[in-house]
């Protein structure tokens, strides 16, 4: 009860910052101080015995219950254009970028606390490196919804966001692995079988994340349940979570899988949902994902107050963590971005501005606090609590700064960054890419019970996420003006036709007229 209303209480403050647009403390981190004011007051007015109930953060309740709905959301309601597109960017910072950032944490905790001596206990080299996985673990929910509400860069937005999330999948294997060494000492081939090891959880969690999708699009293209839109989204939300639960019995990543589940569903499976659950899950799994998300901010909140002992924070690990985090961050970032920057167009170049903000993203939250519950080393309490001060200062201090330095690094935001060479190189790439060819013309069809290719417009052959996402919030934040705004285009279509202007403006009308050929990708920014 108590964390249900701190919860609630956490929304209107949202809601409160929201309205204020007070940019130096963002959503999260207003859940966050909520959290340690209930826990300090918990701490010294409520026995022990229920302090631990409440107060605990538990690893099995975070992974299994909080976590799926943020992660699904997060591919389910991507915009996919800008993501795919930045395919290439995203794999080199998620994969390599979190292998450079563990390695460099890794050596520069292994210094400190070892050679130095200025930690309260030695780390090995083993648990140096897995203290470096944790917390190469990002977590950038506070700086990817003011990202959302400020309509920054495109390609800024997609390559903080994908990094995040398949960073997330990245570090988790990476834990898994390290873990693994604690009972079996390093050599050469057991390095070999890690790396087999890795490439077999990642590409057997998204192999399930993808045959569950395809299984749940097939389901609902050759049944009637389009006509019983609750079954469809109960149908969606069971066949998501199980890809997430298969995965996890079979010891592989329920995050990789339940993010390709989710950026399946949402090419192939959402096609054949009705009209009505089409736009109920684009919503309700945005809703569920924000109610998890305060809740687990709320929660690292409240584990400020949960250890029994003041002995459990290691002072000197803590202040030569603070800057660690941002050596491995730069030391991922700049140096990847140069290599980006040698094969992209210009339009699409990552400025030294974007990689500013890139490397000041790299918050850490409740992803690497959990990863670091059940440590099975002796330097695990050490290793806890400083992950956990370092999520609350990067998520106050660095969340609350990033709309000031937004402002003073200039970054487009807006409608300023819609370049139009940028969506013409978005649209080139889907156009010319093989793959995107034959999904269009045989994979798409094959899988969606209803497809109606748009390509039936020469001029426009492949629909634009961000245009579709566009057209449909206008049509629901103003509906009282779309009467006027049809009219006023259909005048304009006869306008031109009278002045002899072709006929391929008439095609944009019937694009923009008929509903069946939206594809309501993205509704939910």
């Amino acid at each position: 009860m108590i964390l249900l209303a701190t919860i609630l209480v956490s929304f209107m403050i949202g809601y409160v910052l929201q309205k204020t647009r007070f940019k130096y403390l963002s959503e999260a981190g207003g859940a966050m101080i909520l959290g340690m004011l209930v826990g300090g007051i918990i701490r010294y007015t409520i026995s022990q015995g229920k302090l631990q109930n409440v107060m605990i953060f538990d690893q099995s309740t975070f992974f299994l219950i909080l976590l799926p709905p943020i992660i699904f959301e997060s591919g389910y309601n991507m915009r996919r254009s800008s993501f795919f597109y930045n395919m290439g960017s995203i794999l080199l910072f998620a994969f390599v970028g979190t292998i450079i950032s563990m390695l460099v944490s890794g050596v520069l905790i292994y210094f400190v606390s070892g050679i130095l001596k200025w930690t309260s206990r030695e780390f090995s080299i083993l648990d140096s490196m897995i203290f470096g996985a944790v917390i190469s673990a990002t977590d950038p929910v506070t700086v990817l919804s003011i990202f959302q509400t400020l309509k920054v860069d495109k390609d800024l937005y997609a390559n903080v966001f994908g990094e995040s999330v398949l960073n997330d999948a990245v570090a988790i294997v990476l834990y898994r692995t390290l873990i693994g060494f604690i009972d079996t000492p390093f050599s050469s081939s057991n390095i070999w079988f890690a790396v087999l090891d890795f490439m077999r959880i990642f590409f057997g969690s998204f192999s399930i994340g993808l045959v569950v999708a395809l299984l749940c699009s097939l389901l609902l293209k050759f049944t009637a349940l389009f006509e019983h839109p609750n079954l469809e989204m109960v149908i969606i939300i069971l066949y998501a979570f199980s890809s997430y639960l298969l995965s996890e019995g079979l010891r592989l990543s329920g995050i990789v899988s339940i993010l390709f589940c989710g950026i399946t569903m949402a090419h192939y499976t959402y096609p054949s949902l009705s009209k009505e659950s089409q736009f109920t899950t684009k919503r309700m799994f945005k809703v569920l994902s924000s109610l998890t998300e305060l809740a687990v901010f709320t929660y690292l909140g409240l584990a400020i107050f949960s250890f029994e002992s003041k002995e459990e924070y290691s002072a000197g690990l803590i202040l030569f963590s603070i800057p660690i985090i941002f050596i491995s961050r730069a030391a991922n970032i700049f140096p990847l971005s140069f290599i980006q920057n040698l094969c992209r167009p210009p339009a699409h170049k990552i400025s030294l501005e974007q990689q500013i903000i890139m490397w000041f993203a790299g918050l850490r939250g409740a992803m690497a606090f959990a990863l670091s519950l059940n440590i099975p080393s002796i330097a695990q309490r050490s290793i806890l609590t400083t992950t956990l001060i370092l999520g609350l200062f990067t998520v106050l201090v660095l969340g609350g700064a990033t709309i000031p330095l937004l402002e003073f690094l200039d970054i487009p935001m807006g409608e300023e960054h819609l370049q139009p060479e940028r969506e013409n190189d978005e649209r080139e790439f889907i156009n010319s890419n093989w793959f995107m060819a034959l999904d269009r013309l045989y994979i798409k069809p094959f899988f969606t019970r209803k497809y109606e290719s748009i390509s039936q417009n020469d001029d426009d052959p492949t629909p634009d996420d961000d245009a579709t996402d566009l057209n449909l919030n206008k049509e629901t934040n103003n509906s009282i003006q779309e009467p006027e705004l049809i009219e006023n285009e259909e005048t304009s279509d006869k306008d031109t036709k009278t002045n002899g202007q072709g006929p391929g403006h008439q095609k944009s009308k019937e694009w923009k007229l008929d509903e069946s050929s939206i594809d309501f990708d993205d509704m939910v920014t």
